[in-house]
């Protein structure tokens, strides 16, 4: 948190700070796991169909470059994104203030954004769930995310009110229900 209040300006008052939801931060690509687990656990089972196997055995065997390559890659979309998610989350930073929309984020290097909240057009949510939301900041020039968001409704309803006349956010529902 001392990395955002770094980039407060003078003057500047927080109305607002938040982290994502550590569960959903770090299962957020939970899909992506199970796609490839299952393709790994496929290609086992394609390997040893017919007693030889579909593949050649010269391919298969456990010191072949391509499958070490693989199997790593298997690895780190199984076990290692979740990991280094989790050691991400302790260093994501949310926080809103009377002019800006501040972010700090990153394990190797750490980034911070601001958003001057007059570039501000529109906040599109994706519900996760009865009270958890990411929610994608549409700016003039770019798309800022905010993951998994505890009560998003209560940042939404801060940007509302901040910028009533700003920016085009009546589109915004701040109870995020989810589309039918």
């Amino acid at each position: 948190m001392k990395d955002l209040e770094s980039l407060l300006e003078p003057g500047e008052a927080v109305l607002w700070r938040g982290r994502p939801a550590p569960r959903a931060f770090t299962f957020r690509t939970f899909r992506r796991t199970i796609a490839v687990l299952t393709g790994l656990l496929g290609l086992l089972g394609a390997s040893r169909i017919g007693g030889e196997g579909v593949f050649p055995a010269q391919l298969l065997s456990p010191w072949s470059p391509w499958l070490s390559v693989l199997l790593a890659v298997g690895l780190w979309f199984c076990v290692g994104q979740l990991l280094w998610a989790r050691l991400e989350w302790e260093r994501v930073f949310y926080m809103l203030t009377n002019n800006r929309l501040l972010a700090v984020h990153g394990i190797l290097g750490r980034r911070r954004w601001a958003l001057p909240l007059e570039q501000l057009r529109r906040i599109e949510p994706k519900p996760l769930g009865g009270t958890l939301a990411t929610l994608h900041i549409v700016a003039e020039s770019t798309t800022k995310t905010l993951y998994c968001l505890e009560h998003p409704e209560i940042l939404m309803q801060l940007l509302q009110d901040k910028l009533a006349g700003d920016a085009d956010l009546s589109s915004c529902n701040p109870r995020l229900t989810k589309p039918v």
